[in-house]
């Protein structure tokens, strides 16, 4: 048995510093990594970092992305706000 959360069906994120909205369907999960320009500056994976990433848009427009180990919550459509 797993938990499966749709990432269409995620309505906001809880992390570190509190509840973010998500808008327009934008959570996302990918690997995740630091770089520059053409050049990867740090990988996921490397010195303990997971290798799996977030981003989402919030509705102030901006963009927050991290390590999936930072996700502590995740609120769904049809859950009490």
């Amino acid at each position: 048995m797993s938990l499966a959360i749709d990432v269409d069906e995620i309505t906001a994120v809880l992390l570190a510093d509190g509840w973010h909205t998500v808008a327009n369907k934008s959570f996302t999960l990918d690997s995740y990594e630091f770089v520059w320009r053409d050049s990867t500056m740090h990988g996921g994976g490397q010195s303990g970092v997971c290798s799996a990433g977030f981003e989402f848009t919030d509705d102030s427009g901006a963009m927050l992305s991290g390590p999936l180990t930072a996700v502590l919550a995740v609120r769904r459509r049809g859950n009490a706000p």
